[in-house]
């Protein structure tokens, strides 16, 4: 059985791509999207609620010497740490940053002081 083409290559050559031009055209980031997790270093109260309740234990904290950390890449950005953490406004929050590719490693440990 052969079909004849032509027609709907004809109309597809004329039309409209269905995808983007990406990183030239970029989409909108949706509403309640969890990227990248920031912390807050001045509402942080160090309950290591965050911490604990980490399914991937992307997330350490040292209480005695105030460093918080967090390894980007074994983060499932699940938002837990953002629902458990009882301060108003969050210490931990999801950022809207979703490009996370690099070659380094170590760029995916996020380190902060308070």
């Amino acid at each position: 059985m052969a079909t004849n083409l032509f027609p709907e290559v004809v109309k597809r050559v004329f039309s409209k791509p269905s995808t983007r031009k990406y990183p030239k055209e970029r989409r909108s980031v949706p509403k309640g999207f969890r990227g990248r997790i920031d912390w807050n270093r001045e509402t942080c109260i160090f309950c290591m609620m965050c911490a604990i309740n980490c399914p991937a234990n992307a997330i350490t904290i040292n209480k005695a010497k105030g460093k918080w950390s967090i390894d980007i890449g074994k983060c499932i950005f699940c938002g837990r740490c953002h629902d458990v953490c009882p301060t108003k406004p969050k210490s931990v929050y999801n950022t809207q940053a979703f490009e996370l590719s690099d070659y380094d490693r170590k760029k995916f440990m996020l380190k902060f002081e308070k």
